[in-house]
């Protein structure tokens, strides 16, 4: 039997977690000299309200290697364990899920520890298939491959209304922090090689909304069939927005909404907007 582990920065819904048999791991978010356990404490929605009116911002820190060692121990090594972590850059849980991974193999388990490279629901989306093919059946070198391909293919395209909080993380490049000071404009960002980083530099929201919806029409593999996904870190009226754009212009099969959780939210802050879809082909394969 195959077991899923994901954490909480994959923002992958309670009850979808549940339904799918995902082990979610926890990340410890401290805000104003307060520890609360990601998902578990509160929901996205609460969350946003805390961040406006905070005074620091936030901060997460990983699991305890020992807390990782006894949920692997508590899935047992009769069953083989896929860990699909999120990007080594932004956490050390990778690291640590790796050691842990290597010295519990000397006692039979099996446990495969997969960097996804990515943040919030372009990691998700990949695990809740994965999941589905540990049910249905598939064999661990199927999924493994399946993920991989998943998270080399597709990216995020985002917006967010202050990079101090991704630079305050680290998880934003040094030379996009120069270019939106320089600029004083907000660039177009997306997840690349485990960072995030800016694709274009276009002034004005409905521009920058505009060029978002670009990249699915240009990118996206079968758009009349396919689906989007717009990602939000409390940004109702940029969503309507977008969301109207991606009708008129492109009218996917389907269209889904995913909510930026806690701990992307205290790297990304409120305000952010994005899109998620199934590239055609690498999104590195594309003249940005």
């Amino acid at each position: 039997m195959i077991k899923i582990i994901a954490d909480s920065a994959a923002d992958i819904p309670r009850e979808v977690a549940e339904e799918l048999d995902i082990e979610i791991l926890p990340f410890v978010i401290n805000l104003d000299g307060r520890q609360i356990i990601a998902d578990k404490d509160l929901k996205p929605e609460d969350f946003y309200a805390m961040v406006r009116d905070c005074n620091e911002i936030p901060t997460t820190s990983q699991m305890s290697p020992a807390d990782l060692e006894d949920i692997y121990r508590g899935i047992g090594a009769d069953k083989t364990i896929i860990h699909i972590t999120i990007s080594a850059k932004g956490s050390g849980i990778n690291g640590t899920a790796n050691l842990i991974a290597e010295q519990l193999s000397a006692e039979g388990f099996d446990i495969t520890v997969i960097d996804s490279g990515k943040y919030t629901m372009t990691i998700g989306q990949a695990v809740c298939e994965a999941a589905k093919m540990a049910r249905d059946g598939a064999a661990k070198q199927e999924i493994i491959d399946y993920v991989t391909e998943c998270y080399a293919r597709d990216t995020a395209y985002f917006l967010v209304d202050d990079l101090t909080f991704l630079k305050m993380g680290g998880r934003i490049k040094a030379t996009t922090m120069a270019i939106s000071k320089m600029l004083d404009i907000k660039p177009i960002l997306f997840i690349n090689d485990g960072l995030v980083e800016a694709i274009r530099k276009v002034r004005g929201l409905k521009k920058s909304l505009s060029v978002l919806v670009d990249f699915i029409e240009e990118r996206m593999e079968n758009p009349t069939e396919g689906e989007v996904t717009i990602l939000d870190s409390d940004a109702p009226d940029k969503v309507e927005m977008i969301e109207q754009m991606i009708r008129e212009r492109i009218n996917p099969a389907k269209i889904t909404y995913a909510k930026i959780g806690p701990v992307i939210t205290s790297h990304a802050g409120p305000g952010l907007v994005g899109v998620f879809f199934k590239h055609k082909k690498p999104f590195t394969d594309y003249d940005n």
